[in-house]
This record gives C-alpha cells, structure tokens and sequence, in this order.
C-alpha cells in the first residue's frame, strides 16, 4: 500500500492545508457546492499558453497529460488535435487527428520550449501519433517513465457510436511501451499491446504513480458516475508489455486481489467520483496525495482531494477554480488535472490545466472560437507557503 511514511516528510505548510484538513471531516462535496464570485482558490495562469502556440501547424487540443521524463523534459499527451493542412494556419484548413505529442524543455511554461509531434498518412496528411486499428482509435491516458528504462503509456481505445450520446464508447485499453524515451521522437518505435477487456466497469488509467516494484493505475467507470478504483502490475512486466497479472485494490479487508479472484462486482472503488480524466500525486508539502478534477458536465468546477495512502481515504472535493468558460452560453469544460512537475509563479503553486470545448462542433471554427476554445488552459493553486 502507498503509505505517507514511503515519501519525504516535509512538514505541511500554508492555508490551504488548513482548509484540506476542515474538507477532510466534511461530508460536502464539491459538485453541491455553489459558485463562490471571487472566492475561488485558485487564478488564472494565462501568461503560460504560449506554451502551446509554438508550432503554427498544431492549432489546439484536449485531455493534456503530462509524464516527466528525466531533470528537464516532459511528455505532453493530447486527445483529437487539430493539425494544419496549408500555411493558412487555420483550422477550416486542417485535419482532427485522434492524438497529438509533444516534448516539453524546461519546467517553467513560461520560458519552456515546445516540439509537437504527429505522423504523417503516405499521401503526406497528418495521422495519429498513435495510429488507429480500425475499428478503434486511441485517446492517451497517463503514463510513467521506469527506472529500468522504458516509458509506458495507457492508451484508452475508442469506437463509434454515430447519434448515440458523445458519439464514442469505450473498447477497454492499451498499453504502449516506448525503450527508449532518451532518443528523438522521430526515432521512437512505440509497441501497442491491446490489452483484453475486464468483467467489470473499470478501464485504466487516468493517472499512474510508482510504488516499489509495482506501478499503480487508477481504472475509471464508464457508465453513470466516473468512480475510480486502483489497479497494479509489477514495473517490469509492464515494461515487457505484459499487462496479465493485474491486482485490483479490493479494500483493507482483502487487500490487492488478482482479477481473477475478484468476482462479477469487481474492486472496491477508493474514489466516489474521480473524474472521466484527472490526476494523482504525491504532495511532499501537504505529506498527503492530491487528486484533481473537474466537477460537473458542461459547466464544471476544478475540485481537490487529498488522501494520506492512494487508497484512501480520500477527502470530499473542495472547489479550488471555476473556470470563466464555465459561465458562458454553452460551456463544455472538462478534463481537469494537475502538472506537479512543472513551475508556477509562487513555488507553492500546484499548476493545473483544463479543456475548453463547445457543444456545436461550429464554434471552434469562428473567429473567437479559434483563438479561446478547444486550447488546454492554465489555472494555479497554492497549496504552502
């Protein structure tokens, strides 16, 4: 088990600790809570989007996730991206790929330089860096850089579902093992592992955290509420790409369990809702983990928890950030998570980012749309001093 005593014990320092400790004992959760005018935890970290108009091909994307790499890079993984097809940079002229990178230098977003990447279709168009197997496509979860070299990533699979809710349904997932992450891109031979789907309604992972020999995913809920449970595999199985062997945190009682051993109700679910995307990590400061995530369909709120051990447990969520979209005509604001590796102003500050989207796909092709809408947003919190 993930346990506070496994990391540094910085003592935890500043006002928002306080207010997680008051949260920790209160049965409040956040979706109940209603918007606060200037009360918000969190502000605006606007100056860093620059971070994402470096490549005038790359016009915009979502779901954002990053994985440190080594001391000065880091992976970003997007959602469908729109790439330009002509040098009018706009995305009447461009195509939607399922999924973009790119590799952060620096950890300031600020000052950090950015190189998008994508494939390219033998007729020259842009394609997935991660390419589709028909009848699916990918869209990236979380990841983790082993010490033993390799980089893994989650990759959740997709499949049509034309007038039917979103237009999408989940296939389960995959895993891609990258050797190694120190060559460029261009030279990256990335192994896709479809991995076979469970019993029960959990897919991984939204979020990924090392424990000793284990790497620990959190599987989110497809239908109804996105509750989270917590499943591991040891680190050097992944890294051969085996994703068998799966144990799935099934409460204090039993403990990790093999999935097999689990039974048609499968785990117990340490988070009530965590978010269809979010992030965990560990906080040395507050000496607790931090789950971040939107509140909310449409119109959301940035909420936060805390825990001392990944399984909990876990705080009701406190509003940390509404985001403005959130208050306009048709918000579709979504996909909330946190960036612990990078550098906000304050060196307290925790940076964030979320999506902006719309409902009527129109919107992102007006002129306002183009420059506000369907570009990853920066917020930072605060959380010592």
């Amino acid at each position: 088990m993930l346990e506070e005593s496994q990391f540094e014990s910085d003592r935890p320092g500043g006002w928002l600790w306080l207010a997680l400790v008051v949260v920790l004992l209160s049965p409040v959760a956040c979706k109940t809570l209603a918007p606060r005018a200037n009360g918000d935890l969190g502000r605006s970290f606007s100056e860093a989007e620059g971070l994402f108009h470096q490549n005038p091909l790359w016009l915009g994307a979502d779901a954002a996730l990053s994985i440190p790499l080594d001391s000065d890079r880091t992976l970003w993984l997007f959602g469908d991206t729109f790439v330009a097809t002509s040098e009018a940079h706009s995305r009447s002229q461009s195509e939607m790929v399922r999924n973009t990178i790119a590799i952060q230098v620096g950890h300031d977003p600020r000052t950090s330089l950015m190189e998008f990447h994508w494939r390219q279709d033998p007729d020259g168009s842009p394609a997935s860096f991660f390419p589709e197997k028909e009848p699916y496509w990918y869209w990236p979860g979380h990841g983790i850089r082993l010490a033993e070299g390799p980089l893994v990533i989650f990759l959740y699979k997709l499949v049509g579902t034309p007038g039917q809710g979103l237009g999408f349904a989940s296939a389960g997932y995959a895993l891609t093992v990258i050797d190694d992450p120190d060559e460029p891109v261009e030279k990256w031979e990335p192994r896709v592992v479809d991995a076979a789907l469970s019993p029960f309604d959990a897919v991984p992972a939204t979020a990924v955290i090392r424990d000793g020999p284990y790497v620990v995913a959190l599987a989110i809920r497809q239908e109804g509420t996105h509750a989270g449970a917590l499943v591991r595999w040891l680190a050097a199985s992944l890294a051969q790409g085996d994703v068998g062997g799966a144990e799935w945190w099934d409460g204090p009682g039993r403990g990790w369990v093999p999935e097999p051993a689990l039974g048609p109700g499968g785990p117990e679910f340490v988070l009530d809702d965590a978010g269809a995307e979010c992030s965990i990590h560990w906080d040395a400061g507050t000496r607790s983990f931090i789950h971040v995530a939107s509140y909310g369909f449409g119109a959301s709120t940035i909420g936060l928890r805390t825990a001392p051990s990944v399984t909990g447990p876990w705080s009701s969520p406190i509003q940390v950030y509404r985001p403005p979209e959130s208050d306009g005509s048709r918000p579709f604001v979504y996909a909330a998570k946190a960036h612990h590796e990078l550098i906000g102003p304050d060196p307290a500050d925790l940076v964030i980012t979320y999506a902006t989207n719309s409902f009527d796909f129109a919107d992102l092709f007006t002129k306002k749309g183009q420059r506000s809408l369907y570009w990853p947003r920066f917020v930072v919190v605060q959380i010592g001093q």
